[in-house]
């Protein structure tokens, strides 16, 4: 049953990943690497096939050998967060859970800028 959640859960992101390339603040790499992380679990065949992608298998590699966000990405990270802070309180008006989406915007932010942004010198 936990095999069967995983693939589900791996293909969903894999689908949600490629919507994301094509409708703007929807966002691809965080949705493959939970892909990535749910086929380690249960597909040998599709992590190869995630990690041997032309255009994001070098992106999933850096994150699964060394948690590698390239700075590019923590930018544009930053500024989506942003303008969803924004969008948020505008629709909803509720300081409250404004204040609450803020936090955990800032703890996610605070993780993935920590992270390094490229792969270490000495790295094989």
């Amino acid at each position: 049953m936990k095999r069967i959640f995983l693939l589900f859960l791996a293909w969903f992101c894999v689908g949600a990943a490629f919507v994301g390339i094509f409708l703007p603040g929807i966002p691809t790499t965080p949705f493959l690497i939970v892909a990535l992380w749910a086929f380690a679990k249960t597909s040998k065949k599709f992590h190869t096939w995630l990690l041997n992608h032309k255009r994001f298998g070098p992106i999933l590699t850096n994150w699964e050998s060394h948690k590698v966000v390239p700075r590019r990405a923590k930018i544009l990270m930053v500024i989506l967060q942003i303008f969803a802070v924004v969008m948020f309180h505008y629709s909803l008006q509720n300081i409250y859970l404004t204040v609450g989406l803020i936090i955990i915007l800032l703890i996610v932010a605070r993780y993935v800028l920590s992270l390094p942004s490229t792969v270490p010198v000495n790295a094989s």
